[in-house]
């Protein structure tokens, strides 16, 4: 009887230990920031390699795994790696500290997959430039911020990467420039809304260079800008900021217009970021006035914005708004190149009004996946005071539903956008034009041992009047860790570009210019595909990389403003000559370019930090003889009878070779001193009718074209300096010389550098 008994409680432990094995226990805790005590989202939490979970937005995480279950390991970007083993059968809350990795780059990016990488793991040439920069140098817009980056350049506003576009007056933009992953571009014009950039709640601006619409849709042909704001840590922050400084004399007394009076610039910024229990909230604001070089050219802003976010337990409510009124005058061309600074009459548009977006989203944060829904409603409504004021009207809304699967080295991001557009002007038609463009997206990234994996597609709908398209474009990449810290990257992507609606239907005058439409415009397309290296290094308190890549670009359609007989002899000025959007063919941008970037310590004293880059292209016709238009007078026009010189078919209004650096010293933090260097080369070709008698000639309009290019287009190097000396513990004086030595210089025909300038800022920090 004792035996049996001694079986039965024998058999019933077994049994029970057996349960035990196969049953589950539950795993939880949050994660933080060993410096600053912020709750980490989205880190990786893995148990024993099979079962994983990514924090959330609070920071936590919470998962069920086999009782048995030995080790947890959490992994984060940027972060060192952190092993817990686990207790048998034991439920388990755990408040788990990351400590910020010092062996690594540690610089993250989002946009090259609309997810958290290593800089050094992504499969396409990204730069990064980060809040240091911004701040250092008194960024005013971020035009001032991206012409610090290699290969970026920006020609009276356009803005192109490694030479991928040119100067086109009111031509829509070839890089898409966003703020969160939502674009920046009027509905109507296509331009970037530079000045709508809050640069004073800036984290770091991430520029991906070369064809990226296969996740990023129309625009993003010759690249995408992302802006990325800032978001509350767990202690709150207070940042306002006053500068005041002047434009200097120009080296050529014969263009200073403005006497013995002096041009002011001012401005003030605010920035408030905190969190409120769940509530995530930024509060930013700016008034800018610069009375600027440029005769008739002040330029006057206010803006406001406002970031909330709030956090449920699985779900993250938001709201953004950002609120502009602007007036300035908007520089067409100069009077003569001897008074270079005044415009010609008729061609200065003095414009005011406002801009706004608001941005509603909501995400939900599953155990492998993210459910993103958010839109984005941009409004621009500016009068132009010709003879009298003229209302041009445009609205955006942008609306995106993404799907995100993320597990282990595997991440599906999908998603469908909706977005209209509308443009309402005399200068248009009578009646507001309209069009919709839908777009459906799948990318695919996977990580094997060494090897990152990236592939995608997109397909684009666009309807705008005359034209109806519809489009798929791809995409794929690799990049290969040889051994730690060098990885070599190749990638092919597709680009597209619709064209805007001031592009096909804007048809009027600017003084002596005459523009006119056409509705029949075809959309550009084309590809990119670059070979890259990258290696990483980190040594004592000093970490940085140098990168090569080489690259080719190609471009079917490309559309350009071409001067030529489009309009009736009899009813308009010139005898109906005049400008036109055509699409001109096919062309070609090959390239390298070397980048070589790094911050740290040299000692317990000194601290330093360097940007730089060199990019060298041949951008060129493909077909510089075949006629791609033919006028009313059946002329035909080609790239060879279209341009200023056709040596090597170089397209119009690039340099063949860029350079960029930046560098800062600091002493014990409390002083810096650093410059920056551009250099662009000359412009080896413009339109050829700039070089005419049309305008070099009392016969035309003398504008001294041929003389200025003759004298200042041989490439230009400007240098600028700064000196910040923290005053108190929270306060800092910087003064700042842009274009230190008064360097002359064109941007392009008819439109002349400017001068020195004098700032000096004060900053304060709550």
């Amino acid at each position: 009887m004792k035996l049996k008994l001694n079986l039965i409680i024998g058999l019933f432990f077994l049994i029970v230990s057996a349960y035990a094995q196969s049953g589950k226990i539950k795993i939880s805790g949050s994660v933080l920031d060993s410096l600053s005590s912020e709750l980490l989202y989205g880190v990786n939490i893995l148990i024993d390699d099979t079962i994983g979970v990514i924090t959330d937005f609070d920071g936590n995480f919470s998962l069920t795994v086999p009782s048995n279950s030995k080790k947890m390991r959490v992994s984060y970007v940027g972060y060192g790696t952190k092993i817990i083993l686990l207790e048998e059968g034991v439920n388990q809350q755990l408040n788990i500290v990351l400590k910020e990795s010092h062996n690594e780059l540690d610089v993250v990016v989002v946009s090259a997959s609309r997810f958290k990488q290593k800089l050094e793991e992504v499969t396409v040439s990204v730069d990064v430039i980060n809040a240091r920069i911004i701040e250092s140098k008194n960024c005013v817009t971020l035009t001032d911020v991206l012409k610090n980056a290699p290969g970026v350049q920006i020609t009276d506003g356009q803005l192109n990467i490694r030479a991928g576009s040119g100067w086109s007056y009111g031509a829509g933009s070839r890089v898409l420039v966003m703020i969160d992953d939502m674009p920046l571009l009027s509905a109507d014009q296509g331009e970037v809304l530079f000045n709508m950039v809050p640069l004073e709640n800036v984290e770091q601006v991430e520029i991906i260079k070369g064809a990226s619409s296969a996740l990023y849709g129309s625009s993003a042909l010759n690249g995408i800008v992302n802006v990325r704001s800032k978001i509350p840590g767990s202690k709150p922050e207070t940042h306002i900021s006053y500068f005041h400084g002047f434009w200097d004399a120009p080296k050529n007394p014969s263009i200073k217009w403005w006497g013995d009076s002096t041009r002011w610039k001012r401005g003030l910024n605010f920035t408030h970021l905190r969190k409120i229990g769940k509530l995530d909230l930024s509060i930013s604001g700016s008034h800018f006035n610069d009375m600027g070089f440029i005769k008739e050219g002040v330029n006057e802003q206010t803006r406001f914005v406002l970031n909330t976010r709030y956090n449920f337990n699985k779900v993250t409510i938001g709201l953004n708004a950002n609120y502009m009124h602007r007036s300035n005058g908007q520089f067409v061309m100069w009077s003569s190149d001897s008074t270079a600074y005044t415009p010609l009459e008729g061609t200065m548009l003095i414009n005011f009004g406002s801009r706004f977006y608001i941005d509603p989203s909501i995400v939900y944060l599953g155990e492998y996946s993210k459910h993103t829904l958010r839109s984005r409603i941009l409004s621009r409504n500016v009068y132009y005071d010709y003879e009298d004021s003229t209302l041009i009207k445009s609205l955006l809304t942008y609306n995106e539903y993404q799907h995100q699967y993320k597990k282990k080295n595997t991440s599906i991001t999908s998603g469908v956008v909706a977005t209209t557009f509308m443009g309402e002007t005399g200068s248009y038609a009578d009646k507001p034009l309209q069009g919709v463009n839908y777009s459906f997206y799948s990318q695919y990234d996977q990580k094997f041992g060494d090897f990152n994996f990236s592939t995608g597609a997109r397909y684009e709908i666009f309807d705008l009047d005359t034209i109806n398209i519809s489009r798929p474009v791809f995409r794929g990449g690799l990049n290969y860790e040889l051994v730690e810290g060098l990885n070599f990257r190749t990638s092919y992507g597709q680009g597209f570009r619709f064209p805007s609606i001031t592009e096909m239907f804007m048809q009027g005058d600017i003084g002596p210019i005459n523009l006119y439409r056409n509705p029949n415009l075809q959309p550009e397309s084309g590809w990119t595909s670059e070979l890259g290296v990258k290696k990483a290094f980190t040594f004592s308190n000093w970490k940085g990389y140098v990168d090569l890549v080489g690259f080719v670009m190609e471009y079917n359609n490309m559309m350009e403003f071409t001067f030529g007989a489009w309009g009736d002899p009899a009813t308009n000025q010139l005898g109906g000559l005049g400008f036109r959007s055509i699409n001109v063919g096919k062309t070609r941008i090959s390239g390298f370019e070397f980048t070589f970037n790094g911050e740290g310590s040299l000692n317990d004293k000194w601290g330093f930090g360097v940007l730089s880059g060199f990019n060298l292209s041949n951008p060129v016709s493909v077909y510089p003889d075949s006629i791609f238009v033919y006028d009313r007078n059946n002329m035909g026009y080609t790239f060879n009878n279209t341009s200023s010189d056709t040596t090597g078919h170089f397209l119009k209004y690039r340099s063949r070779a860029s350079a960029r650096l930046d560098v800062e010293l600091s002493y014990k933090k409390r002083v810096s001193i650093g410059f920056s260097y551009q250099y662009n080369s000359k412009m080896n070709n413009i339109d050829g009718v700039f070089t005419s008698i049309i305008f070099n000639s009392p016969l035309g309009y003398d504008l001294g074209i041929n003389n200025s290019m003759e004298k200042y287009n041989k490439g230009y190097h400007l240098v600028d300096f700064r000196v910040r000396i923290k005053l108190l513990k929270s306060t800092t004086l910087a003064l700042m010389a842009e274009n230190l030595f008064n360097e002359e210089y064109l941007i392009r025909p008819a439109n002349f550098g400017s001068p020195r300038t004098f700032m000096a800022q004060l900053k304060v920090d709550f």
